[in-house]
């Protein structure tokens, strides 16, 4: 088995995209969350739109060059997707089965039966966790 140094995870890092200095790079994660906080409130926009032009916007500001922002966002993304894509679509596909055969309502109703008005609020809790 291989151990790994600190010099051997250092020497695989890749170079920075962008060589902004500590306050451009600070005022960039500013913008980015701005720009996304706007499209959200303001523009009801979807937030997963709203997460994309903002890293966008967070890449601009901070001076890297379009092409490696896009990289960076790709590589990010698909490492994120990859570990949890299947899982994302198999918890989705269990709550649609869920909701179409009355096994969530059977559930909710089990639960708020057996609770009383003191613990309503943790069954609310235990039926949020359970279904999702």
């Amino acid at each position: 088995m291989t151990r790994l140094s600190v010099e051997m995870l250092a020497a695989d890092t890749p170079p920075p995209i962008s060589t902004a200095g500590h306050a451009q790079l600070g005022i960039a994660v500013l913008v980015g969350i701005a720009v996304i906080v706007l499209l959200i409130t303001k523009f009801k926009l979807h937030a997963f739109l709203a997460l994309t032009i903002g890293s966008l916007a967070l890449g601009a500001a901070a001076g890297a060059p379009l092409d490696k922002v896009l990289t960076s966002f790709t590589t990010g993304l698909g490492a994120t997707v990859a570990s949890v894509g299947v899982l994302i679509a198999l918890g989705a596909t269990l709550g649609k089965l869920l909701a179409d055969s009355g096994g969530a309502d059977q559930i909710v109703d089990t639960i708020l039966a057996r609770a009383s008005g003191r613990a309503m609020p943790w069954a609310m809790v235990l039926i949020a966790s359970v279904i999702g």
